[in-house]
């Protein structure tokens, strides 16, 4: 993957704002509240405090980045101003998720993931990591299992090429499986464990796919 000094800038330069900005929150708190109510243990308040709010703040840049339509799906040559955004993109998101990791119970993961642009729906299970997640679409009851991966980008012959990934209602993803970018599961279809899903797969709805790569194994409506 083709990265240039402007893009170690960039990221340097969003990442020192984003703590910047953090730390002088959190040090306003410690000086007004946290220091007097917790005394010594305000240190530890500071610190999850920082990290909490970096993750806002990181959650927040991202969303500014697609709202600015800098970020956009389809095929691009690694010198497209769309790749350096994209890039930008992720090195905030991944910064920003790991800083929420200590607040990110497996009932806030969904949460998160929205925070970061994803579509989610109500009530799913979120297992799995989203690395692209202002491209993925996740509909109501559906199920991603533990150590899944879901990716809306491929980087291929010089280009990059980002294709929003749709997991229909009630679908169930198994664990460790990899859905690739441009992949649609229907609505009650099932990935069983470890499949990967190649990208553009369509997996019609109601039906049983397995393997490497996946494919269909039968129609669940049939039994």
């Amino acid at each position: 993957m083709k990265t240039e000094p402007l893009d170690y800038l960039l990221s340097a330069v969003a990442m020192t704002l984003l703590a910047g900005l953090s730390l002088a929150v959190t040090a306003l708190f410690s000086i007004w509240m946290s220091a007097e109510l917790l005394g010594g243990y305000h240190v530890l308040a500071d610190a999850l405090l920082f990290l909490l709010l970096f993750g806002l703040f990181s959650s927040f840049f991202c969303r500014l980045l697609l709202k600015a339509d800098f970020i956009r799906h389809g095929s691009f040559p690694m010198n497209d101003p769309v790749f350096r955004w994209w890039k930008l993109f992720t090195v905030v998101y991944e910064f920003g998720r790991g800083a929420l990791l200590p607040f990110t119970t497996v009932f806030a993961k969904p949460l998160v993931a929205k925070m970061f642009g994803a579509k989610i729906g109500n009530d799913i299970a979120l297992g799995g990591r989203l690395v692209d997640p202002q491209f993925v679409s996740i509909g109501d009851e559906a199920i991603v299992g533990q150590d899944s991966v879901v990716t809306a980008h491929t980087i291929t012959s010089g280009r990059l090429i980002l294709d929003p990934v749709v997991i229909g209602a009630r679908a169930t993803v198994g664990v460790n499986v990899v859905i690739m970018s441009g992949v649609q599961v229907g609505e009650g279809a099932v990935i069983t464990a470890g499949a990967v899903v190649p990208p553009k797969t369509v997996i019609p709805a109601g039906e049983l796919w397995g393997g490497v790569p996946a494919k269909k194994i039968k129609n669940l409506a049939a039994e």
